[in-house]
């Protein structure tokens, strides 16, 4: 019975490595305490892991080292040389050439993407089998201890990699095409209205669109980028500073930021210096700057955007027309980057995150292009309305006041992106009865053509002129509040400055005006009223006088003390 028991043992052990799976590939991570320039003789394992069969990955994480890291690998599947395997490793860009010992060939430094002898990827590192892997033998890898994100290292079928790599080009190039086409939509827009908003976003959309092809890998087949990917890390570095600071510069304008919350905003016109003056130290500094850099940008990265964020849900609560937009486009696109850093620091281990980076670029992208399309379109109505209104003064051929009601309504539904404040500036001609008195009303209506075609000649070609009563005109100016005054102050010095003349008879008229700036959610009768309040009061001060509303804060705050106050 021993004897039984003891040949059955023996039988079991025998036939235990024949039952034991086969191993694709095995990774194991040598410990070494100083650099080592040939593979390591001996040295104890750190870490072992296995792929059981060809076309899994072995992910292995590694911590930041000056001396850099040893792997051994080893497979128990024999391959021949003309087998279609490849042995593929993917990691970081900074890892750069990477030296490998084939099995039973000589030593080869690995280049990735365009500067590597194979070109069967377009990023990562093809690790050449020259001989195949004969069964019992043993490759080296060396790379160095510059990142602390993962490696993934798997044999792979060549067919299998070269669909995946057409699959991923043919994914570049539409996010390519959709952002660039976004920004000559946006260069368009800006031609068409001449405001910095659309322009600052198509700068935006140029840069986010050049960063994701270079993370691609396929920047070197576009000659203008060939330039920017032969630059390696500069390049990349680069073009994410300024992507970044694009984006903060547009998201000040299109959240009204310096107008709700001017000082909320001015946070993040220092994170824009500050990547303005991180990029200008790498272009300076170059690769003796790239190891502080990366941590100082994305360190920077970390704090600013979910700052942008937060100011984001601040200005919607404020009124901000297109805030909604802002936070639907950016939500995935900024989760996104907030797992690519984490991953890049080794704080997760999230691989897909850089492929879903280009994928929520362009959703933010076309949210945020469907916003700005909304508030051209509504510009071009007020435009179009203005020149085809039929609500106009028999008599001088300007709009009337119904017109002018209109406009102003439509213009309400447009919001305040960046600089798209508008004021009204009530004009009233100071004492214009005296003047039909003392020359008759066919003079009287000659003066009131000139003033109009006066007013016209001072303000700017897309000003919305109306004549509202009979000696009171109205314009309609899309500007800051500063730049609304000095309108009013030219108006008057511009009829203070000559008289008019009809049949060689001198006829001086004087204005006086009331200027109103826009209050988001204000009717247009509210809006009016507080334009004609100003113009009272100018009348008050005296002719060729300006009166203006009270402030944007002052009625704010006083609809709230009367809400507070309004009993339960």
């Amino acid at each position: 019975m021993r004897i039984a028991l003891a040949l059955l043992l023996a039988l079991v052990g025998c036939a235990w490595p024949a039952m034991a799976p086969a191993q694709a590939l095995k990774v194991e991570l040598l410990h070494t305490e100083q650099e080592l320039r040939t593979p390591p003789a001996v040295a104890p394992v750190q870490r072992r892991l296995v792929a059981p069969a060809p076309g899994e990955a072995v992910r292995l994480p590694l911590q930041r080292r000056q001396t850099g890291y040893w792997l051994r690998l080893t497979t128990d599947i024999p391959i021949p040389a003309d087998r279609p395997l490849a042995l593929v490793l993917d990691g970081p860009r900074s890892l750069g050439p990477v030296t490998f010992y084939p099995p039973a060939a000589e030593p080869v430094l690995v280049e990735q993407g365009e500067g590597a002898e194979s070109h069967l990827l377009r990023r990562g590192w093809h690790l050449p089998l020259p001989e195949g892997w004969p069964p019992a033998s043993v490759a080296y890898l060396r790379v160095n201890g510059t990142s602390s994100q993962p490696l993934t290292l798997a044999l792979m079928d060549v067919d299998r990699v070269i669909l995946a790599e057409r699959q991923q080009a043919r994914v570049s190039s539409a996010v390519f095409t959709t952002l660039m086409l976004m920004a000559i939509f946006m260069v368009g827009l800006w031609v068409a209205f001449r405001d910095l908003l659309y322009m600052s976003y198509a700068a935006y959309l140029v840069a986010i669109a050049a960063y994701a092809m270079l993370l691609s890998g396929d920047a070197s087949e576009i000659r203008v980028l060939a330039l920017l990917d032969a630059s390696g890390a500069l390049g990349r570095y680069a073009l994410a500073t300024l992507a970044v600071a694009l984006q903060l510069i547009f998201t000040i304008r299109f959240l009204e930021l310096d107008r709700l919350m001017p000082r909320r905003a001015k946070v993040l016109h220092v994170g824009v210096w500050l990547h303005f003056a991180l990029l200008a130290v790498l272009l300076v500094g170059r690769e003796h700057v790239y190891g502080w850099f990366y941590l100082a940008s994305n360190g920077l990265l970390l704090l600013v955007l979910p700052f942008a964020v937060v100011i984001a849900v601040q200005a919607w609560q404020k009124g901000a027309a297109l805030a909604g937009y802002f936070l639907i486009g950016w939500t995935p696109l900024l989760s996104v980057v907030l797992m690519l850093v984490c991953h890049q620091f080794g704080l997760v281990d999230l691989p897909w995150a850089q492929r879903l980076l280009p994928l929520a670029a362009v959703l933010q992208s076309a949210v945020l292009a469907l916003a700005l399309s909304q508030h051209a379109a509504n510009r071009h109505r007020v435009a179009l309305l203005a020149r085809q209104s039929i609500e106009r003064d028999p008599l001088t051929g300007a709009l009337n006041r119904n017109a002018i009601t209109e406009m102003l309504a439509a213009w309400g539904q447009i919001g305040h992106l960046g600089a798209s404040d508008y004021g009204v500036l009530l004009i009233d001609l100071d004492d214009f009865s005296e003047v039909n008195q003392k020359h008759g009303y066919l003079v009287g209506d000659t003066v009131m053509q000139q003033v109009l075609a006066r007013i016209r000649g001072l303000v700017r070609p897309d000003d919305t002129v109306a004549r509202m009563e009979s000696d009171m005109f109205a314009v309609v100016s899309e500007c800051h509040r500063d730049d609304c005054e000095q309108l009013a102050h030219r108006l008057v010095e511009g009829f203070q400055r000559r008289a008019f003349s009809v049949d060689g008879v001198d006829v001086p008229v004087s204005i006086s005006i009331g200027l109103a700036m826009s209050i988001r959610g204000e009717s247009v009768d509210a809006f009016i009223a507080r334009a004609e309040a100003a113009m009272q009061s100018a009348r008050i001060a005296g002719h060729s006088s300006v009166g203006l509303a009270a402030d944007t804060n002052a009625v704010r705050a006083r609809r709230r003390r009367g809400a507070s106050a309004t009993p339960g």
